[in-house]
């Protein structure tokens, strides 16, 4: 069998523009891309930082004023009238808004201007402000009266920016979270028994997991290419049996007397030395260059490495089936577009081409059984938890899948006396 794994080597060598595509496309593909999409996973050193005017055009005193003069027309008890007015002076809601805004979590990436509307307009203009604040007149009085009756407050605050960002959608999404809160907390509290309590309103924070380290597009990216075009890897191989069939190759074995099944194991190993090599090249690379795995111990490397070899070995069988299909079937093109859409098909559900997280959840279920997602689910767990337990259940499905490869190649392979 070594003769044609000598043999399979050196036919992939002699081309030389598949060896240069081969080892150098997937390390080039991962710096672009880590260039592009930089800030999809990664941390940004920056922080938010979003410069707001704040316009009050309500008056607080005033729309309690006009609320106290709402109540003294409804039928209420004195003692109601004077818990009512207790709370508004206490928990106004255009108060609560400006202190919500002003506290300590919001302070560190949201800066206040009390200025005019017409500077604030002009500033805004200049981009020299992300937005404006307007809390309209009447606010207060609409709030309190909307509770006094019973009702969904129908006030709302006025967000103005010159042109949208994420920033700026975070900051509106915010405020719409806190008004719906801020009239559902008083609204309940008009219902329930004795005097209002101050509403429970939203805050914000970051629930981080013990024991988990986050990956970075860096790394997904370095996982993704790496296992993706270990597939191109065993069709180049594959299609190689071609040019083999036009020379009388496999013919010239039978007639020598060889087991024709030493040319499917030449295929084989070639197959798996060759994906190991490309993907110890592409990840040594990375990790020289960009640094993709810094840090990590000697335990994590060597659950990398296991990995790396188990799935060399079932791109290997994969390779394997795609042989037995180039000698059976005699259309070239035939077979070549049904090896190119087994591998289209996994790199696209094994999350390749788009990261499997935003592929839709059938593909998603998918992905998770063929060797490409296997192997980048079980990576990028294992860059998180970098737990033992997590790569078994991987490297079994690997191992099977494998088997199955090799076993559909090996009944399908031409045996003696079988034309090719």
């Amino acid at each position: 069998m070594d003769s044609f794994f000598i043999k399979d080597v050196l036919v992939f060598w002699r081309d030389r523009k598949e060896v240069l595509l081969a080892l150098l496309l997937p390390i080039v593909l991962i710096v672009v891309l880590n260039f592009a999409f930089s800030s999809i996973f990664g941390v940004d050193d920056h922080s938010t930082n979003l410069e707001v005017a704040l316009i009050q055009e309500d008056d607080t005193a005033a729309g309690i004023e006009q609320f106290e003069v709402l109540l003294t027309g409804m039928e209420l008890s004195e003692e109601e009238k004077q818990s009512f007015m207790q709370q508004a002076a206490l928990f106004a809601p255009g108060d609560i808004i400006v202190s919500f805004l002003q506290n300590d979590d919001m302070k560190e990436w949201i800066h206040l201007h009390d200025i005019s509307e017409s500077e604030a307009m002009t500033r805004v203009e200049n981009g020299h402000l992300d937005a404006i604040i307007r809390i309209p007149e009447g606010f207060t009085y609409d709030v309190l009266t909307s509770l006094a009756l019973g009702e969904t407050s129908n006030a709302s605050l006025v967000i103005m920016t010159e042109k949208r960002s994420s920033e700026v959608t975070t900051l509106q999404n915010i405020m719409d979270q806190f008004l719906r809160t801020m009239n559902y907390q008083f609204a309940l509290g008009s219902i329930t028994e004795g005097a209002w309590t101050e509403p429970d309103l939203p805050t914000g924070g970051r629930e981080v997991m013990e024991n988990v380290e986050p990956y970075t597009m860096l790394q997904y990216l370095t996982v993704a290419m790496t296992a993706l075009f270990a597939l191109f890897l065993s069709q180049t191989v594959a299609i190689k049996t071609y040019t083999e069939k036009r020379e009388h190759v496999f013919d010239r074995i039978i007639l020598s007397n060889s087991n024709p099944i030493h040319f499917l194991l030449g295929k084989m190993f070639a197959t798996f030395c060759l994906v190991w090599l490309q993907m110890l090249l592409t990840i040594g690379v990375a990790q020289i260059a960009l640094g993709v795995f810094e840090g990590k111990s000697m335990e994590f490397w060597i659950g990398f490495f296991v990995m790396m070899t188990i799935y060399s070995l079932t791109i290997a069988g994969l390779a394997a089936l795609f042989t037995s299909l180039a000698l059976n079937i005699k259309d070239m093109n035939m077979a070549n577009g049904i090896m190119s859409l087994v591998v289209l098909t996994f790199g696209l559900i094994g999350g390749g081409f788009f990261p499997i997280q935003g592929l839709p959840e059938m593909l998603q279920n998918m992905g998770a059984w063929v060797p490409n997602g296997i192997t980048q689910i079980a990576m990028i767990e294992w860059i998180q938890l970098s737990q033992v337990e997590n790569l078994i259940p991987s490297a079994l499905l690997l191992l099977g899948s494998f088997v199955v490869f090799f076993a559909i190649g090996y009944v399908t392979f031409p045996k003696r006396g079988r034309s090719v």
